[in-house]
């Protein structure tokens, strides 16, 4: 879900915010300071490192364990259905990933993004055979998680629907990302029979966006060549960078303050700690600091499901 993707300034902002932890992601985000994006990411015959390149499975472990809290907090103990809930949300995320590089085949090699279906590695035809067998394999596992069926088809056409919206309006596509972000969370509440308040959502959601934020301010050249003019571009990517990184540590620490449980408050805290220390590691590059982003989206992710009351 981008949930999901992994997504660059013309100011020099190193004096400007030297300092704070958001001062590092803003200066990284000079595109001057990036180099292009590689040529060959090595996939070559190596059909495990396409099919891991494809269905960022790192990612959509994250999204299933968020779907799979939310349902074992609400059955109070381990089950075959929160299991299956939390596989049937990995697989989803998987077909999305999938769907959206197809979708995204032409603007991925305009902008020199080597993923495996727009580097010709995996042509677009199988990689639809994958998509198919992977929106399966989400279909079986909610006919055994035995609830939430509306909510994972209506997140299966919200990921269909990503990379046509987020074409056709990209100054939108980062509102449209948090919000599908919350749809595992809530398919994972069915599934365990429990009502997660609105507030936890929201915070889901902001988290969700600075990171969409975040990747914008990246992707600043790729999608400059490929002609798509997101918030970065109206910004700049130094400004692009620091809003992201601020919604990130800001929803990070309300969700300190409002979870309940002490694994829910540690995993909260752990979360807050990491991402700090994320944004303060030094001579740490963006895209990098993108990639590490999923440790503590992991360990919200569970402090959301644990500690919703």
């Amino acid at each position: 879900m981008n949930i999901i993707h992994e997504r660059n300034h013309t100011k020099n902002s190193r004096g400007m915010w030297r300092g704070g932890p958001s001062a590092r992601v803003v200066a990284d985000a000079d595109p001057a300071r990036q180099s292009p994006p590689a040529a060959d990411h090595g996939y070559g015959k190596d059909w495990s490192a396409v099919l891991f390149g494809t269905t960022r499975p790192l990612s959509s472990v994250v999204v299933g364990t968020l779907a799979a809290s939310a349902a074992i907090a609400g059955q109070a103990g381990l089950t075959l259905h929160g299991v299956a809930a939390g596989l049937g949300m990995t697989a989803l995320a998987m077909f999305g990933f999938a769907v959206n590089d197809i979708a995204d085949y032409h603007k991925d090699r305009t902008a020199g993004v080597q993923r495996p279906i727009a580097a010709g590695t995996l042509s677009r035809r199988n990689a639809a055979w994958l998509a198919a067998v992977l929106l399966l394999c989400a279909g079986l596992l909610s006919a055994v998680s035995g609830a939430g069926g509306t909510v994972l088809a209506i997140t299966g056409a919200a990921l269909l629907f990503y990379s046509p919206v987020a074409q056709r309006y990209p100054l939108a596509k980062d509102a449209f990302v948090a919000g599908l972000c919350c749809l595992p969370l809530c398919y994972g509440a069915q599934v365990g029979d429990r009502h997660l308040p609105w507030f936890l959502y929201a915070v889901l959601a902001c988290f969700v966006l600075g990171r969409e934020v975040l990747m914008d301010a990246d992707e600043l050249q790729g999608d400059a060549k490929a002609g798509i003019r997101t918030i970065a571009s109206n910004l700049g990517g130094c400004g692009t960078a620091r809003i992201g990184a601020t919604l990130m540590l800001a929803s990070a620490a309300v969700l300190v303050a409002l979870v309940r449980g002490r694994a829910a408050t540690l995993a909260a805290a752990a979360t807050l700690v990491s991402l700090a220390c994320l944004f303060a590691w030094p001579g740490l590059s963006a895209g990098r600091r993108i990639q590490l982003s999923r440790i503590p989206m992991l360990l919200g992710s569970m402090a959301l499901a644990w500690g919703g009351t």
